[in-house]
């Protein structure tokens, strides 16, 4: 029986072989404002596709973190411009919840400009963090720099990633069987865990409330 996830990634890939470096830069745009599109279904396989020798690595890696970098400044622009009430009603919308904004916040207050470098270096984070640089009217200049460089170490690490990886594990799922089932249940450990860890964290900033 043909793995589902195998065929999904090898969509993916043709996706993004359609789509070459305007795509990656358009789709990067996208995900630094709208959460719900992850720089992890984009990136890896730019890196995978350098590996079969049809994209080229450093290419993609400039592509995405041009589009992220433009994609942060709408995010921040946004964040100065509505402030913090319109973000708490609407942001659901576009999968920024008010328990999201104010993780972001306490997270920017907590680091400052490091927190925009190391936010746009970590998952979970990258996609938020760019709202309270706005409404806290970080200098914008520093914005720029903070996020694009943690954006590039981002996407380094994704296209690295599916240079390396991602023909290993199309090699895993074709010799092994049940793979789906696996996937899945990894999946939902993941999955778990975040909203564990989410919810723990709530908890904390409740208490020292």
């Amino acid at each position: 029986m043909p793995s589902l996830f195998l065929g999904l990634t090898q969509w993916i890939a043709q996706v993004v072989a359609a789509i070459g470096y305007p795509g990656i830069f358009a789709l990067m745009v996208i995900e630094g404002i709208l959460t719900p599109i992850p720089s992890e279904f984009i990136m890896p396989f730019a890196g995978y596709l350098s590996a079969q020798g049809l994209m080229h690595p450093v290419l993609a890696i400039l592509a995405g973190t041009a589009g992220a970098a433009v994609g942060n400044v709408v995010a921040y622009w946004i964040g100065m411009r509505v402030g913090r009430p319109v973000i708490s009603r609407y942001g659901r919308f576009v999968g920024l919840g008010s328990e999201d904004l104010e993780w972001a916040e306490e997270w920017f207050t907590r680091f400052g400009n490091i927190g925009v470098l190391l936010g746009h270096a970590v998952p979970g984070v990258r996609s938020i963090i760019s709202f309270p640089a706005g409404i806290g009217r970080m200098r914008l200049r520093n914005f720029v720099v903070y996020s694009t460089v943690g954006a590039t170490i981002w996407n380094t690490v994704l296209v690295v990633a599916g240079f390396y990886l991602l023909d290993r594990w199309r090699l895993f799922a074709e010799t092994t069987e049940n793979v789906d089932l696996y996937v899945v249940l990894a999946l939902l450990a993941v999955i778990i865990g975040y909203v564990y860890w989410r919810k723990l964290g709530l908890r904390r900033r409740q208490a020292n409330a």
